[in-house]
C-alpha cells in the first residue's frame, strides 16, 4: 500500500478536460469595417475642410500673404469763386487774385490693402494752375482714416489765396480757360513733415544728413481736376522734406529756426 502511495504522488498532475471542451465554438475575429456614422462624420469633416479652405483663399490669403492693392484716391473741385474772368481775370491794372476752392476728398481702401490709410493732422493742400504751376491757393486737410475695405469722402475742403500775382501771360490762359470750361487745376497733398527735435531718443523718424540739418522720405498726393469735372484720381509718390533739428544749447534761438522747411 504504501508503495502505491508513493508511486501516485511521484506521476504529475494533469489537467482534466471534459470531452465538451474540444468541441466548444471558436472566437469571432473582431469587425474592422466603419460604421455609416464614421462614415458620415468623416464625410462632414471633409466638407467642412474643402469650405475653410476656399473661404481663407478668398478672404485672407492676399490680406496675410499678398499681393496687396493700393488705396485710391481721388479729388474733385466742386466749386472755385475769385476766378471769374468777367470780373476777377483783367490783365490791367494789375490784378491780385484771392481765389477759394472748395474740394471733395475720397479715399477708399480695397479689401485687400495692406493697413489702414490715415490722412495726418496737418496735411497741406495746395492748388496750382495746370499750365503754369503757379500756387493759387493753400490749406489743410481734415485728419481722419480709413479702415481696409472701407470708404469715406470728405466734403468742403477749402482752400484759398489771398493777393495772389500772376505773370500776364499765365493770366491770359487762365481766363481763355474759364470762359471755355476747360480750366485744369492740380491739387497736391503733402504729408506735415515731422518734428525731430527729439531725434536723439527716436532716431528711426529721422534720417540724419548732418549735425544741423535732418531728412526723410514724406508722401505727397499729386492730382488733376476741373471744375465740376467729377472725382480725378491722385498718384501717390514720395519727396524728400528737410528741416532743422533742434541741438542741444539751441533752444532759445528764433522759433523761426525751428520751423518746417520743405524742400520739395
Amino acid at each position: 500500500m504504501a508503495a502505491a502511495r508513493t508511486k501516485e504522488q511521484e506521476q504529475p498532475l494533469l489537467p482534466i478536460r471534459s470531452g465538451s471542451s474540444k468541441k466548444g465554438k471558436k472566437s469571432t475575429p473582431p469587425n474592422d469595417e466603419p460604421s455609416a456614422i464614421d462614415v458620415i462624420t468623416s464625410l462632414v469633416v471633409l466638407v467642412l475642410v474643402i469650405l475653410g479652405g476656399v473661404y481663407f483663399k478668398r478672404h485672407c490669403w492676399k490680406r496675410i500673404f499678398g499681393p496687396f492693392d493700393p488705396v485710391e484716391y481721388t479729388v474733385a473741385i466742386a466749386a472755385v469763386s475769385g476766378l471769374d474772368p468777367g470780373t476777377d481775370l483783367h490783365p490791367r491794372p494789375a490784378t491780385f487774385l484771392d481765389p477759394a476752392f472748395n474740394l471733395t476728398l475720397c479715399v477708399a481702401s480695397p479689401s485687400t490693402a495692406l493697413r489702414r490709410e490715415c490722412i495726418k493732422s496737418g496735411t497741406m493742400v495746395e492748388v496750382s494752375y495746370l499750365r503754369s504751376r503757379v500756387p493759387l491757393a493753400a490749406g489743410t486737410a481734415p485728419a481722419f482714416c480709413v479702415e481696409v475695405g472701407e470708404e469715406r469722402v470728405e466734403g468742403s475742403v477749402i482752400v484759398w489765396g489771398y493777393g495772389v500775382r500772376l505773370p500776364g501771360f499765365v493770366l491770359d490762359s487762365l481766363a481763355a480757360d474759364m470762359r471755355r470750361g476747360t480750366a485744369e487745376f492740380g491739387v497736391k497733398l503733402t504729408d506735415p513733415v515731422p518734428y525731430c527735435a527729439a531725434e536723439r531718443t527716436t532716431p528711426f523718424r529721422c534720417h540724419t544728413g548732418g549735425s544741423i540739418r535732418s531728412s526723410r522720405y514724406i508722401r505727397v498726393l499729386s492730382c488733376w481736376a476741373k471744375i465740376g469735372g467729377g472725382p480725378a484720381p491722385c498718384s501717390v509718390s514720395f519727396e524728400t522734406a528737410s528741416f532743422p533739428v533742434l541741438r542741444a544749447g539751441t533752444g532759445r534761438d528764433s522759433s523761426a529756426s525751428l520751423l518746417p522747411q520743405p524742400t520739395l
